[in-house]
């Protein structure tokens, strides 16, 4: 059984970093001084992820602003005569995160954007290299215009949306993988488990993960949080990436006990919304559970979502329990497969 740990989303700044910025928003800092504190802490996640040994290393995502900021830059998603740091300011479901929400007001062209400051990943080393993107859905669904009509109901555009949307995220990945190097591409998905729509677009949404992931020759994968994954019961098996995450203190996972769960599962189980900071020794003996009911294809321990609700220094210690864990549960998994001979 492959076991591993990665992180899987923005990360927290400190208390330092959110001052500067508010003082330069104020204009009484510089933006330099600002950006010279968040790559100091986007430098010192990378060495923090290299000696817990994780997996996969991301770059934390600092400069993100939130989850679907670059994307909406890029890609021009906001009114004339403004840019996306003027979009709506809307509260993420469940947290007490904000975004900024795009406005489509036509068809995205499938035209070379680069999305992804890519800087700070090729500072990792090769073979570990981790990059996280919205998934299609998340972008079409979280954002307003010519794709909903009346109560925000999604209508006949919406499709088309969806598969312009996954051209361009694969034409990004794709750069990504070919300039960058990177080894891993996770498409995070925050809506999916409550929308009420999911569930009669799903083969739409199976079909854009399809055109996201075309051509790529790296490990794919899509995080479900914000809900109950169990919901779609067997379906997320067909679902054309690698991996499935999901959030294991909100998922019913004894839903898949009585079948293999037929995909690399990452399993959510750092909570990310609270200070709680888990013990590793529970972490891997749950971890083993899920092992023995489930029988995944592999285990990566993650958070259940990204660890950008808790402070910087709680979630550097849920980073210490993951890694911790990771190393039990496999020294365990030996013992056992040893003495099973």
């Amino acid at each position: 059984m492959i076991v591993e740990s990665y992180l899987n989303g923005i990360l927290p700044r400190s208390d330092l970093a959110l001052q500067l910025g508010s003082s330069w928003l104020r204009g009484r800092e510089t933006k330099e001084a600002y950006n010279g504190q968040r790559e100091k802490e986007t430098l010192e996640y990378i060495k923090l992820q290299h000696k817990l040994d994780f997996d996969y290393i991301v770059d934390g995502q600092l400069f993100w602003d939130d989850f679907l900021r670059p994307v909406s830059e890029a890609l021009g998603l906001h009114p004339d005569g403004s840019n996306a740091n003027e979009n709506p300011v809307t509260r993420q479901i469940y947290t007490n995160t904000f975004y900024r929400k795009p406005l489509i007001r036509k068809r995205p062209e499938n035209a070379s954007v680069r999305m992804i400051d890519d800087r700070f990943i090729k500072l990792i080393e090769q073979g570990k290299r981790k990059i996280i993107l919205p998934s299609p859905f998340a972008i079409a669904y979280l954002s307003d215009g010519m794709h909903k009509g009346e109560n925000n109901r999604l209508n006949n555009n919406f499709v088309d949306m969806l598969f312009d949307i996954a051209k361009i995220l694969n034409q990004e990945a794709k750069r990504l993988q070919d300039e960058s190097n990177i080894s891993f591409v996770q498409f995070n998905d925050p809506c999916m488990l409550y929308a009420e729509e999911a569930n009669n677009f799903w083969n739409e949404i199976a079909a854009s993960l399809e055109t996201a992931t075309k051509g790529l020759s790296i490990t794919t994968s899509l995080h479900l949080y914000n809900g109950d994954a169990s919901r779609f019961s067997e379906k997320i098996f067909m679902l054309p990436v690698d991996r499935i995450g999901v959030d294991a203190y909100t998922t019913d996972l004894s839903r898949y006990k009585q079948q293999k769960f037929g995909k690399f599962l990452e399993l959510g189980i750092i909570n990310s919304k609270n200070s709680l900071v888990e013990q590793p020794e529970a972490l891997a003996k749950y971890a083993r559970q899920i092992i023995d009911s489930l029988n995944p294809e592999g285990l990566a321990l993650v958070p259940n979502r990204p660890l950008e609700l808790v402070p910087q220094h709680i979630a550097v210690q849920k980073m210490e329990s993951l890694s911790k864990a990771k190393e039990l549960l496999k020294n365990e998994i030996i013992i056992s497969d040893t003495g099973s001979r």
